[in-house]
């Protein structure tokens, strides 16, 4: 689960950039290719949003399971 999402983290800020760049150019130049791609990327955006909150829940309880003397510890 931590190298799932490990990859979601930086999947998720880049398309973030990607998607408002995308969404710059299509307000600069109103054309209809930019806001296809705008869309498009958009919704992968908001999967890779979720998918990376679903395993950071599953992260957070299998580190309180796993690993609870450490916590302790810290």
């Amino acid at each position: 689960t931590t190298v799932y999402h490990f990859l979601f983290v930086p999947l998720t800020i880049s398309l973030a950039a990607l998607t408002a760049g995308l969404q710059t150019a299509w307000v600069r130049t109103n054309n209809e290719k930019y806001l296809r791609a705008t869309k498009f990327w958009g919704k992968l955006f908001l999967i890779n949003i979720a998918m990376g909150v679903v395993t950071g829940i599953v992260q957070e309880f299998q580190f309180g399971m796993n690993w609870s003397d450490y916590s302790r510890f810290v």
